[in-house]
C-alpha cells in the first residue's frame, strides 16, 4: 500500500483519513485494492488544486461497505432484494462515517453520491444530472471502469476496450456523457 503524498489537506485531516484508510485495508484487501485504483483514476482527473481531496474521495468511497455483511459482499450469485438493499446502504453509511470524522465535503460527497445515475435511476437519493456533485459523477465512471476490468466473485474481468464500450453505452443514462468522454480522452490507451 503506497499512499500518494500531496500537500493540500491539513495534517489533522490527513491523519484521520489515513486511519480510516487503514481500517478499510485491514478489513478487506480486495475492497481496498479497488478503492486504491479508483483513487488513482480520480487523481488524474482532479481539478488543479483539488488533487488530494479527490484522491481521498476515491480511496474512501466504499468505506460504508464495512457495514455490509461479508456473506453479502462476497456472494457469488445474484443478491436477493433484502441483500441488495443492504448493499445499497453502503453509500449513505460511508458518507455518515466520513462526515462524522470531519472529512472534506468532496470526500463525503464521493461516498454519498457515487451510485447516483445521470438519469436519476441510481441510489440512495434518486438525484440526477447536475444535481449529482461533479466529483461523484467522475468517481462513478472511475469506479465502474475499475470494477469492470477486475475479476469479481460473480464474474470475470472485461478487457479494457470491452469495459470502455460498456461505459460508453451507458453515457447519458447511467453516466454523465461529458465525464465519460473526458475519462477516455485521458485514458486514450484504452482502445
Amino acid at each position: 500500500m503506497q499512499l500518494i503524498h500531496l500537500k493540500q489537506l491539513p495534517d489533522e485531516h490527513r491523519l484521520v483519513l489515513r486511519g480510516v484508510m487503514l481500517v478499510l485495508a485491514a478489513w478487506d484487501a480486495d475492497v481496498f485494492a479497488h478503492s486504491e485504483q479508483v483513487a488513482r483514476e480520480l487523481l488524474a482527473l482532479a481539478p488543479p488544486g483539488h488533487e488530494e481531496e479527490w484522491y481521498w474521495a476515491g480511496l474512501l468511497h466504499d468505506i460504508g461497505k464495512i457495514a455490509v455483511a461479508a456473506d453479502i459482499l462476497h456472494k457469488r450469485s445474484g443478491l436477493s432484494r433484502r441483500e441488495r438493499k443492504a448493499m445499497q446502504q453502503h453509500s449513505s453509511k460511508g458518507a455518515a462515517i466520513l462526515k462524522q470524522i470531519g472529512a472534506p465535503q468532496v470526500v463525503v460527497h464521493g461516498a454519498k453520491f457515487h451510485h447516483e445515475r445521470w438519469d436519476g435511476m441510481g441510489y440512495p437519493y434518486d438525484i440526477e444530472g447536475d444535481q449529482i456533485p461533479f466529483a461523484a459523477r467522475v468517481l462513478a465512471v472511475a469506479d465502474a471502469y475499475t470494477a469492470l476490468t477486475k475479476d469479481r466473485p460473480y464474474r470475470q474481468a472485461l478487457p479494457p476496450m470491452q469495459a470502455r464500450l460498456e461505459i460508453e453505452r451507458h453515457a447519458g443514462t447511467q453516466f454523465d456523457p461529458e465525464v465519460v468522454a473526458r475519462f477516455f480522452e485521458r485514458n486514450s490507451n484504452v482502445s
